[in-house]
Formats: structure tokens, C-alpha cells, sequence
């Protein structure tokens, strides 16, 4: 049996975290009131999920599920499928996320109840003034992680997983947030140790700095319709340079591959791009080698 344990965002998976789309999804008739794009077909999105959950376990992934009955009723379940953001997992548990919005901020209790359900250790839930979101926070190495901070992590989010992450011997640097992505996560993705996507339009240039001086190689991904509305580089990486991607991303695809990244499959994800999200958002990793 594994440890529950990630340091990177390259090594391979051995357990994620998922939520299935809930019911209320195509109920709203303001999708932006809950921080849709627009509004999102239950059945087309439900299926997607299948697809997602059925494209890990071939991939020999164990896939965890956050408990929800289909009985509660409320905002915070508009955006519950999006677990990435409700936690940043490390080797000795996961950091529990204070979402930014109020329409996400019941989410993490679910969070909580699954992990605790598997007797995965939570190490620090952010509290107080502080707002932290899991997909704000990415791996550079094993010791040093960074956070985007002024979107939906604040400063004293930031200082509080700073001092966790601290504990354990692991710097943690704050970077500006992203312009026009809701998370770090939706503009720079390590695809290996030394190798990283970037939207070279989005990422501030003391991003690239910090890439350069830890000698780490980057591949610009340009603006275009398939990044922006079909989110194509919200990709998870399930080993190095092996990757799981959005389908109906032709160009894209052809820059990873001419990359020397090996796409594993690919999944359906209009759905979840419509909710505001895509893959990497709705996939919580909380297991790699």
C-alpha cells in the first residue's frame, strides 16, 4: 500500500481525487452567479466524468471519490467537481483550501470528510483572513513550492502554507497571480523536472526568471481558441512527458508532440470548460511515485 504522498508535479500518479458533477449544475439561470461560463448540459458533463473516471483506472490510477448523497442543495456544489482547488497535497497531508469566493466556501468540508475517510492526514486547514486555492500552488522540486498570490489566494493564505510547508523543510516562494486565469495552475504546467508549458502571454516575467535560475527548459504555449475555450493546456500529467489531455485539440496536440510529450488519451471536456474549469481542475492528485 502506497503512501498518500506528492512532492512533484511530474512523477507518476497512483491515486486521485474526483467529484461527480451534481445535479444542480443545469438548473442556474445565471451561470455566471456561480462562476460558470455558461450554462452546462448535466447529462453531456456526467458522462464526461465517466470518461474521465474509466480513462484513469485503465491507466492503472486508483480514483477516490468525494462523498456527496445527491440530497444537499446549495451554491457550493455548482463547483465541487473542480477538487483540484481544494487542497494542495504534500508528503505529510494535505493543506485544506479557504476558497476566495462565498459560493465555494462550504466545498472544503467535503474535502475534509473524504480525506478523513481515507486516513489521509490533513496537515493545515487555512483559516482566519486567509484565502488559499489548491490549484494556486505548484511543485518547482521537492523542495520548493510556489504560490500564486493577489487572485484567489491572498497574503495571509499565502504566509499560512508558507509556514506548513515550512515544517517539513520546504520553501514556499509567492509569485504574482496569473493575469486573465483563475490560478497559477491555469498558465504554467511541469511536464517533467526540467521542463515546463507556459502561457507566454499570461506569466509574469519574474516567473520566467525563477524558471531560468532553477534551470528548467520552457515550452511557450500561445493564446489561441483551443487554449482559451477549450482549455488545452489543462492537462495532467500522469508520468514524465506522458500526459492526459482535452480531445478536439488538433494544434495543440501537434506542439506537444513535436515537444517530445506523449499524449496517453484523450478526453471530452466541454462541460467542465463551460463550468470554468477542465481536467487538471477537476483532478486532485493525492498519490505520485
Amino acid at each position: 500500500m502506497y503512501k498518500h504522498y506528492v512532492n512533484s508535479e511530474y512523477k507518476p500518479i497512483k491515486a486521485v481525487l474526483l467529484s461527480k458533477p451534481h445535479p444542480l449544475i443545469h438548473n442556474h439561470n445565471n451561470p455566471k452567479e456561480v462562476l460558470h461560463v455558461k450554462k452546462a448540459d448535466y447529462k453531456i458533463i456526467e458522462n464526461e466524468y465517466e470518461q474521465i473516471v474509466a480513462t484513469y483506472k485503465k491507466l492503472k490510477i486508483e480514483v477516490l471519490l468525494i462523498g456527496t448523497d445527491g440530497s444537499q442543495t446549495g451554491d457550493y456544489l455548482f463547483n465541487l467537481m473542480f477538487a483540484r482547488d481544494l487542497f494542495l497535497m504534500t508528503p505529510s497531508g494535505a493543506i485544506v483550501s479557504r476558497m476566495f469566493s462565498p459560493v465555494r466556501r462550504d466545498e472544503t468540508r467535503f474535502a475534509e470528510d473524504t480525506l478523513k475517510a481515507h486516513s489521509i492526514p490533513i496537515k493545515k486547514v487555512i483559516g482566519g483572513a486567509g484565502t488559499f486555492e489548491g490549484a494556486d500552488a505548484l511543485w518547482v522540486n521537492e523542495k520548493l513550492v510556489v504560490v500564486g498570490v493577489g487572485g484567489r489566494t491572498n497574503i495571509a493564505g499565502f504566509l499560512q502554507v508558507k509556514e506548513a510547508l515550512k515544517e517539513d523543510g520546504i520553501e514556499c516562494i509567492g509569485l504574482s497571480a496569473p493575469r486573465n486565469v483563475l490560478h497559477l495552475l491555469g498558465s504554467i504546467q511541469f511536464v517533467d523536472k526540467a521542463l515546463v508549458l507556459i502561457r507566454g502571454e499570461l506569466v509574469d516575467p519574474e516567473v520566467i526568471q525563477l524558471l531560468r535560475d532553477k534551470k528548467i527548459k520552457t515550452i511557450t504555449i500561445h493564446e489561441s481558441d483551443e487554449v482559451i475555450e477549450k482549455h488545452a493546456m489543462n492537462i495532467v500529467v500522469i508520468a514524465p512527458r506522458k500526459i492526459v489531455m482535452p480531445a478536439g485539440c488538433p494544434k495543440t496536440r501537434k506542439i506537444y508532440k513535436d515537444s517530445g510529450i506523449e499524449i496517453i488519451a484523450e478526453v471530452n471536456v466541454t462541460q467542465y470548460c463551460n463550468a470554468g474549469g477542465g481536467l487538471a481542475c477537476a483532478t486532485q492528485i493525492i498519490a505520485r511515485s
